[in-house]
């Protein structure tokens, strides 16, 4: 770390910039008002506040509560700060403003899962490095692994902050994580750690789609899963809680996959761009024979034409299977971390034809793989389930279907 080089190096950062690094901790909750910026001053005042939590933070046996357990801001350069909390998982460390991390502070915190209860563990595996692999058989919709983020970087500082101030702040927040959490963190791949946060995090909104929420969450244990190009897990991210969960029922001693670029795109397109992240993709999808991998590449361009013709209603081609057939395209290229969108599609095509029992049946098909990718609550798991309820009273009902009382024709 270059602590030793910080404050003369800041005091030389751009006058744009206001970097105060302030000694002491200032053991701020974000839980308290915004307005309320009691460290914005170089030289504040904390006699009240040194010493811990106090009583009001702490638990019944006098231990501070995660909830209540951050402290900061501390170190901002513009609004800028560090807010650190080792209570939390293997501890995390926020670089984004005084109110993002107080919403972030209201987030649920995610359970702790122990290494004898994981469904996986880290291994060799060949021609990849370090992997992850099933312990035990893991079914289709299993949750795998549930962590809050160890680091999470507010974007626009990440892309706009002068580097060689940004290079010191960051070396600050690794540092405030406890042993275990600092380890998995600077255990991923890169050589620094704003190299770390390029190649490893994943990207987050803490406050809607509002540009100022927008984040990059680093979770390592998540960074160790490799890249498939027909990935066994998908995942999710609720609040700052990262997800993951299994695509397809996955046997013992098989690896688990997510995916680290889109999949709709053909061989050498998926091939051309994993080489940016500096490997030559060896999943069982890109080292098939010519044969199978051009007859994989026509059925990624029939679910293209298939896709739009749905879109534009095109009724030269859009017929009541034509939403099945797509979801046969999906199956035969093992995408099953998409299935969710086309069983949805499929069901509302079947509606708008008016064939019910087709519709009932991919509209539940959809619930299951929509819950599976987007958690319970998301809006099209509820829309499938009043679809599935009763097809015929959803406004799609028998819009395509010629001679059906209210379809126009």
């Amino acid at each position: 770390m270059r602590i030793t080089a910080l404050y003369g190096y800041l005091a030389l950062a751009s006058t744009g910039a206001r970097a105060l690094i302030p000694t002491e901790i200032c053991p701020w909750s974000p839980l308290q008002r915004i307005e309320s910026e009691i460290c914005a001053d170089p030289n504040p005042v904390r006699s009240s506040r040194l010493g811990g939590p106090s009583d009001a933070q702490k638990g019944a046996h006098g231990a501070a509560t995660p909830q209540l357990a951050w402290k900061g801001p501390e170190h901002c350069i513009n609004e800028t700060c560090v807010f650190s909390n080792q209570l939390i998982g293997d501890g995390i460390v926020l670089l984004t403003t005084q109110r993002n991390a107080r919403i972030a502070a209201t987030f649920p915190i995610a359970p702790s899962a122990t290494a004898a209860t994981l469904p996986f563990h880290k291994t060799e595996v060949s021609g990849k490095g370090i992997g992850i692999v099933a312990s035990r058989r893991i079914r289709k919709g299993e949750i795998i692994l549930v962590r809050s983020p160890t680091m999470m970087v507010q974007t626009a500082p990440h892309v706009e902050m002068e580097p060689g101030a940004r290079d010191v702040l960051y070396d600050i927040a690794v540092g405030k994580l406890p042993k275990k959490g600092r380890e998995l963190f600077m255990g991923q791949m890169g050589k620094d750690v704003h190299d770390k946060v390029e190649t490893n995090c994943f990207q987050l909104y803490i406050d809607g789609a509002n540009e100022s929420g927008s984040h990059l969450g680093c979770y390592p244990e998540v960074s160790r899963f490799n890249h498939d190009c027909r990935p066994n897990v998908h995942y999710r991210i609720s609040n700052m809680t990262h997800i993951t969960v299994a695509a397809r029922d996955i046997a013992p001693g098989e690896e688990l996959s997510i995916s680290y670029i889109e999949l709709m795109l053909l061989r050498e397109e998926r091939r051309s761009r994993l080489r940016k992240w500096g490997f030559e993709c060896a999943c069982s999808h890109c080292i098939m024979s010519d044969e199978e991998a051009a007859a994989s590449d026509a059925r990624l361009r029939r679910i293209e034409e298939l896709e739009r013709a749905l879109e534009n209603f095109n009724e030269t081609i859009v017929t009541a299977d034509t939403g099945a057939q797509l979801v046969e395209l999906y199956q035969k290229e093992r995408l099953d971390i998409y299935l969710g969108q086309v069983y949805t599609r499929a069901a509302l095509n079947f509606a708008l034809f008016g064939e019910e029992e087709k519709a009932r049946k991919y509209a539940l098909a959809a619930v299951e793989a929509v819950e599976r990718e987007s958690g319970p609550n998301a809006a099209d798991a509820k829309a499938m389930r009043v679809l599935a309820e009763n097809s015929r009273k959803h406004w799609t009902w028998g819009k395509r279907r010629k001679g059906m009382p209210g379809n126009g024709k």
